[in-house]
C-alpha cells in the first residue's frame, strides 16, 4: 500500500503535481469529500484519489496502477447512479479539476475538459452565443453523460449530446495518448463511435471532448406544468401527442413525471386513477408563444398549476422537487393573454451564476440515496396495454402513505427522444454515426426511488421514519425491472441499474463495441473494468 501511494505522489507534468488523497490521512476533510458519490446510498474507501489537472497526471496514475496491479475507477462528476466511479481499495483517478473549456465559434466546436458540470458549463458556452446539448442536472459532469448518450433538454432538436461529439482526447490502456477524430483513420474513428454512447471508461480514459455547438436561438423558457387531480392515463396521453415526431418543433425537450400510488381498490379503472403529474417543460420562443401554446396544449385537461419563471425569478433554482419562489398563471390569466404580448422571463443576473435568457439553466438537485431502472418504449409495438402496464406499475403494495409523508419519492420520469432531430436522422454507417441504440424510440421510461436515510417526519402527532420504508421503495424498482412489459425493451446506460444484463443497454451496437474495446483499447488485461463496462 505504501509503495503505490509513494509512486503516486512522485507524478509530475511540467513541474505541476496532482493532489493525493489517502484514506487515513492526519487531515481527512478533503479525502471525505472526494470519496463521495452522488448516490449516497454507496460509501467507498479508495485507496487514493488522484485529483489529476491534465492528461499526463491521467496517464502516470494509470501507469502505477497497472505497476502495483491496484484496481482504478475514473471520476468526473460522480453521478454514476450505481456508483461505479468510486470504489473501496481503488486508485480513483479523479478528474474534477480538469474544466477547461476552449470555444472555437469558426469551426463551430467547443474543447471541453471531463471534470467540468453543467452548472460551470452552461454560462460558460452562453458568453460566446453557443450551446451543446448539455442534460437537465447541474451537477452532472460531461464526459460520462456524451459517453452514455446524453439526454437532455435540447435532445428533441439536437439529438443526443453524444451525436455532437467529433472528437476526443483518450488514454488508453497501455498509457498511449491518442487524438481522435472524424478522418483520423479507421482506428481512431471506431473508437470514437463508440465514445458516442458506447458507455463510460470501457474504452480508456478520456480528457477532453471536441463537441459541436449551436447557436442559441432568441430566446428559451424552462417550465413547468402540474396535475393534481386528473387521470395519469389521459396526462400521458396528452403528452405523447405533444412530442410526436413533427409536432410542437418549439417544445425543444421535455420529460413526464408521474407519482407513484399506493395499490387502488381491486376493481378500480385503470383509466381513470389519479397520479401527481408533472411536465418539465424546454422551450424556444417568447413568453407570449408560450402562453398560446399552452392554451392550446392543455384546453381539454386542464392543469393544476404552471410555472413559468419572468424577470423576478432565480431560475438557475427551479429544480423537480424543491419549491421555489414563483408564479402560477390560472387558465383565465393565460387566455386572456392570447392577444397581447408578454414579456420573455429573464433569469436573475444577481445570482451566483448569470445565465442568458437564451440558456437552459440546470436544475439543482442534491445528492441522495436511490435507486434507478430504465426501460426504453418499443415504438412499433406501443400501445394502450403499453400505457395500462406502466401506470399499473405504479399502484404498488410496496408504496406506502406513511413513506410519501416521510420523504420517500416514488416515480418515473418519461424522457422524450422523438422530435425533428431523429425524426430526419440518416445513419451515414458505421463509424460515422454514433453507438447509442435508440434513435427511433419515443422515450425512456426511467423507474426512481430516492430518500433521505435517517429522515423523520412529524405530522399531527404521527412520526414517519423513512428508514422503515426505503427497502420497500427499492423492491419496488425490483418489480418494476421484472415487470412482464412486452412494449418495451432495452435500458439507458446512463439511468445505470447493475442489475440490468450489459447487453439491454447497447442492443444492436452491444457486439462492435465489445470488438473495439478488444481491438483498440490496449487493455488486454481489461482493467478499464467496472460490472457495467462493456466486458
Amino acid at each position: 500500500m505504501e509503495n503505490i501511494i509513494k509512486a503516486l505522489q512522485e507524478i509530475q507534468h511540467n513541474g505541476k503535481k496532482p493532489e493525493i488523497l489517502v484514506d487515513c490521512c492526519t487531515d481527512d476533510k478533503e479525502y471525505n469529500k472526494y470519496r463521495k458519490v452522488f448516490n449516497r446510498k454507496f460509501h467507498y474507501r479508495p485507496t487514493a484519489i488522484v485529483l489529476c489537472e491534465c492528461t499526463e497526471h491521467v496517464q502516470q496514475a494509470l501507469l502505477i496502477a497497472e505497476k502495483w496491479h491496484h484496481a482504478i475507477r475514473v471520476r468526473s462528476g460522480g453521478h454514476d447512479h450505481e456508483g461505479e466511479c468510486c470504489g473501496t481499495d481503488t486508485v480513483v483517478i479523479d478528474l474534477s479539476k480538469m474544466t477547461k473549456v476552449v470555444v472555437d465559434k469558426e469551426q463551430g466546436v467547443a474543447r471541453i475538459q471531463p471534470g467540468i458540470r453543467f452548472n460551470q458549463l452552461v454560462p460558460e458556452l452562453g458568453k460566446h452565443d453557443v450551446c451543446i446539448p448539455h442534460g437537465t442536472c447541474g451537477s452532472v459532469g460531461i464526459a460520462g453523460f456524451t459517453m452514455g448518450g446524453g439526454w437532455g433538454p435540447w435532445t428533441r432538436i439536437h439529438g443526443m449530446c453524444c451525436e455532437s461529439l467529433v472528437g476526443a482526447t483518450i488514454v488508453l490502456g497501455d498509457g498511449t495518448i491518442e487524438q481522435l477524430s472524424e478522418g483520423g483513420g479507421r482506428s481512431k474513428e471506431e473508437l470514437l463511435w463508440a465514445l458516442r454512447g458506447g458507455g463510460g471508461m470501457s474504452y480508456g480514459i478520456v480528457t477532453e471532448l471536441v463537441i459541436k455547438t449551436f447557436e442559441l436561438p432568441p430566446n428559451t423558457i424552462k417550465f413547468n406544468v402540474e396535475w393534481d387531480d386528473s387521470p395519469a392515463m389521459s396526462v400521458l396521453k396528452l403528452w405523447e401527442g405533444l412530442i410526436a415526431p413533427g409536432n410542437n418543433p418549439r417544445l425543444i425537450g421535455t420529460n413526464l413525471m408521474i407519482a407513484a400510488i399506493p395499490k387502488p381498490p381491486a376493481g378500480s379503472d385503470i383509466n381513470e386513477t389519479v397520479h401527481e403529474c408533472t411536465f418539465f417543460g424546454y422551450y424556444a420562443g417568447s413568453n407570449a408563444e408560450l402562453v398560446a401554446d399552452i392554451n392550446i396544449w392543455f384546453a381539454d385537461l386542464w392543469p393544476t398549476d404552471i410555472t413559468i419563471p419572468d424577470d423576478t425569478d432565480d431560475v438557475t433554482k427551479m429544480t423537480g422537487f424543491a419549491a421555489w419562489d414563483r408564479i402560477s398563471a390560472s387558465k383565465a390569466l393565460l387566455r386572456s393573454a392570447r392577444n397581447r404580448s408578454l414579456k420573455a422571463p429573464r433569469p436573475n443576473l444577481n445570482s451566483a451564476t448569470p445565465l442568458r435568457a437564451d440558456t437552459i439553466p440546470p436544475d439543482q438537485d442534491p445528492p441522495g440515496p436511490h435507486k434507478i431502472t430504465c426501460r426504453i418504449v418499443a415504438e412499433e409495438r406501443w400501445n394502450d396495454e403499453g400505457r395500462k402496464t406502466l401506470i399499473r406499475s405504479l399502484q404498488s403494495d410496496l408504496v406506502y402513505a406513511q413513506g410519501i409523508a416521510a420523504g420517500i419519492q416514488c416515480y418515473v420520469t418519461l424522457g422524450a427522444i422523438t422530435g425533428s432531430y431523429y425524426a430526419g436522422y440518416k445513419d451515414p454507417g458505421f463509424p460515422k454515426g454514433s453507438a447509442f441504440p435508440y434513435k427511433k424510440r419515443p422515450y425512456t421510461i426511467q423507474y426512481q426511488a430516492w430518500w433521505d436515510e435517517g429522515k423523520q417526519e412529524i405530522e399531527e402527532g404521527i412520526e414517519y421514519d423513512v428508514n422503515k420504508f426505503s427497502n420497500r421503495a427499492q423492491d419496488w424498482i425490483e418489480e418494476c425491472r421484472k415487470l412482464d412489459f412486452p412494449e418495451t425493451s432495452g435500458s439507458f446506460i446512463s439511468f445505470k441499474d447493475a442489475d440490468v444484463p450489459t447487453r439491454n443497454y447497447f442492443m444492436q451496437s452491444y457486439e462492435q463495441l465489445k470488438k473495439i474495446k478488444e481491438t483498440h483499447s490496449k487493455d488486454p488485461r481489461n482493467r478499464f473494468r467496472t460490472r457495467k463496462t462493456i466486458i
